[in-house]
């Protein structure tokens, strides 16, 4: 256990699985792994990847953190988090598989390996250092922070995508992770409301929670009016060629 923390004195109460709130919590951790197993299915169908590269960066280093450097008291909590990690491998192999050839930026596609590894790299100690900084316990804060992050980009990953024909994108994974994300926002303002009071109240955790909200919603709407248009276009009949009659020679 990191040194900075402990659950001696916060025990039951807001760590009780079974308490109301985490319930909610824990069926929106579900919503999550479905959203994951939808974004992957779909980009090996396309062969693509399904979530913007800073976003699967910074999931992939809040999730090595979550799963095997910060304590977790409740074993079906830190259960949840090893899921994500394994899930997340997959997804950064799409990323490094499929990743390169989808850039649009020359020089990110030049030096598009380099560019992950080095998005991983300051991820993992950004978050790390916001951890022990701000004693941001279980890593929640930064987990909500990534999730903004990932909410704002989806929308340009979106708006990309309809231009190489949908790959990667997913409606049920956009309602999934709205979805899963509201679960765990309800959740974690009751656990850390009653385990960080040095945070001095939660008004930036509910900034976070209601911006991440708005901007699914708005992926919602972005990425099932794009992939209604990319069907729409592949289901137009091509246009028939017609043929020039031959004319009559006049004798």
């Amino acid at each position: 256990m990191h040194p900075t923390f402990t659950f001696d004195q916060v025990r039951g109460g807001p760590f009780d699985p079974l308490a109301w709130f985490n319930v909610i919590g824990e069926i929106g951790c579900v919503f999550w792994i479905v959203a994951y197993v939808l974004i992957i299915r779909q980009c090996f169908k396309d062969k693509s990847y399904g979530l913007p590269l800073v976003a699967i960066c910074m999931n992939m280093a809040w999730e090595t953190l979550a799963s095997w450097v910060i304590p977790n008291p409740v074993p079906l909590w830190h259960f949840f988090d090893r899921v994500w990690f394994f899930v997340d491998l997959v997804i950064v192999y799409q990323l490094l598989r499929y990743g390169r050839e989808l850039q649009t930026i020359p020089e990110i596609r030049n030096s598009f390996y380099a560019v992950v590894v080095g998005t991983l790299m300051l991820s993992t100690s950004g978050l790390y250092a916001f951890y022990v900084q701000y004693h941001d316990m279980l890593g929640l804060m930064g987990a909500f922070m990534v999730n903004l992050v990932m909410s704002v980009t989806f929308l340009f990953f979106a708006f990309a995508r309809q231009h190489q024909g949908g790959r990667g994108l997913s409606v049920p994974a956009a309602w999934c992770k709205m979805l899963g994300t509201l679960g765990t926002s309800i959740e974690c303002h009751y656990v850390i409301g009653m385990t960080q009071d040095w945070l001095g109240g939660l008004n930036f955790l509910t900034f976070l929670c209601l911006s991440i909200f708005l901007f699914d919603c708005l992926y919602i709407y972005v990425v099932t009016k794009a992939v209604k248009s990319v069907k729409a276009t592949a289901q137009e009949p091509e246009p028939e060629v017609k043929q020039e009659q031959p004319s009559l020679a006049v004798a």
